[in-house]
């Protein structure tokens, strides 16, 4: 089996690139001023109107990428079927506003896995130790740090989240699923706001990479090992002669 970001059973969802900057305003980030800046396309059209709270601002555009502002942060998300452009959006969106104070950019990835599992039942009854602990335990969860091998010291680890949860299909089933969310964490290096937007626009160039690590980890320490648990649940034919 492949480590391609989606298996036989494995779904991916969806990535964000989140930007921290302290000094950032979400009343700076409308399509006016996007556009103007270069951040977005002059080509792209929105699906809906942009949605202003007094904290945030949310933009949607008919291509699945979204740009929401909110606090000190601003995120560009995608869902995995489009062709990416969320790095190289928020590396426009450094060089267009170099100089507010940055202080770090994350990654994030979501996929489902679903279990046909009762709810709250997968996690502790195939990946945990039974115990007493599991008594009267509604539902579990697990939270792991991934290392890379012969990786640099600067490229991040692998923050790993798998939870349980229950999904509407377009059918109007409802389904359990394993959610696995990945984060990489990228710190701000520099003395100057001219280096710090210089380092972290380089980082931004790990999408891919981060992509790939991410698809490996859940795919061969996960999924296959649900497909095998699948297969072995399967009735076997009793050979007769």
């Amino acid at each position: 089996m492949n480590d391609s970001i989606e298996s036989k059973r494995f779904i991916a969802q969806d990535r964000a690139i989140t930007l921290v900057a302290i000094d950032l305003n979400p009343a700076m980030m409308s399509p006016d001023i996007l556009g103007y800046s270069g951040v977005i396309p002059t080509d792209w059209e929105m699906a809906s109107d942009p949605v202003y709270t007094p904290s945030n601002v949310q933009i949607t555009f008919t291509n699945g990428v979204n740009i929401l502002a909110q606090g000190h942060q601003v995120i560009f998300a995608e869902p995995f079927e489009i062709s990416s452009q969320i790095a190289a959006l928020a590396q426009q969106f450094i060089r267009a506003f170099p100089n507010l104070q940055y202080k770090g950019s994350t990654l994030n990835l979501r996929g489902y896995l679903p279990t046909q599992y009762p709810p709250g039942h997968y996690i502790s009854d195939t990946w945990l130790a039974k115990g007493p602990w599991q008594d009267d335990c509604a539902r579990a969860a697990l939270n792991l740090v991934y290392k890379r091998e012969n990786s640099k010291k600067e490229n991040p680890s692998l923050e790993l989240a798998l939870t349980e949860a229950m999904m509407n299909t377009q059918a109007g089933e409802s389904i359990p699923i394993i959610l696995f969310s990945g984060r990489y964490g990228y710190a701000a290096k520099g003395n100057t706001s001219a280096e710090i937007g210089s380092y972290l626009a380089g980082k931004l160039d790990n999408i891919q990479q981060d992509t790939d690590h991410y698809s490996h980890i859940v795919n061969s320490k996960f999924v296959q090992a649900h497909e095998r648990a699948a297969i072995d649940r399967q009735p076997k034919l009793a050979l007769t002669s």
